[in-house]
């Protein structure tokens, strides 16, 4: 399974312009494509203004597919054009692929999103992929959070990311609490952390639609 997203960063003084074009564009991308998009916004994080589009895909031909039908679609092509000189600086998809989690489908769809990520130190990869495994396991256990562990297919090679999902800002605040009040989540965060490069990063998100 693959995450594909598509982010941008809205310019300033375009806030209700932005926010009708963020919902008409998901809207179209569903009507066009049957994808399962949702829109996230970063939220209480540096990347404020910045928008993210997501869906989950079985198989690469499946998002080609989605990504032809758009191609060939007037009406979505002239939204975007629309859309475009709201943003400050292109578009940026990616792609990663799902190590360890999974999506289920039956499950409530989170208000808000954890997320952190971090990318892989020269020959250490093995390292990576192993501790980010041991890091969403762990998480999930002192939580009560499932966590999805992924690694990018594109991008900065090694690029790994971590993804929770929460109903409310409170169950957030509560996982985070509880993480830190564990020695354990400590020492483990410590003793992989040397198979990462610095600057790791951890941004919230808050679903719009």
């Amino acid at each position: 399974m693959y995450l594909f997203t598509r982010s941008g960063r809205f310019g300033p003084g375009s806030l209700r312009d932005s926010m009708a074009f963020t919902m008409e564009v998901t809207e179209k991308v569903r009507q066009e494509t049957s994808l399962d998009l949702h829109t996230w916004q970063a939220s209480m994080s540096p990347q404020v203004g910045t928008v993210v589009w997501g869906a989950f895909v079985e198989s690469l031909e499946e998002l080609e597919a989605a990504q032809d039908k758009l191609a060939v679609s007037d009406q979505f092509t002239e939204l975007a054009e629309k859309g475009g000189a709201l943003f400050d600086g292109p578009l940026t998809d990616s792609l990663a692929t799902v190590i360890h989690g999974e999506r289920d489908p039956g499950a409530s769809l989170p208000t808000y999103i954890s997320s952190a990520r971090a990318t892989a130190a020269n020959g250490r990869l093995g390292d990576a992929i192993a501790g980010g495994i041991e890091i969403a396991e762990v998480s999930a256990r002192i939580t009560g959070v499932p966590s999805m562990f992924m690694m990018d297919a594109t991008g900065p090679y090694g690029g790994c990311r971590w993804s929770s999902g929460f109903d409310d800002i409170a169950a957030l605040e509560r996982a985070e609490a509880a993480l830190a009040a564990k020695d354990e989540w400590i020492a483990l965060i410590d003793r992989v952390g040397t198979a990462f490069q610095s600057g790791a990063t951890q941004t919230i998100f808050r679903r719009i639609v």
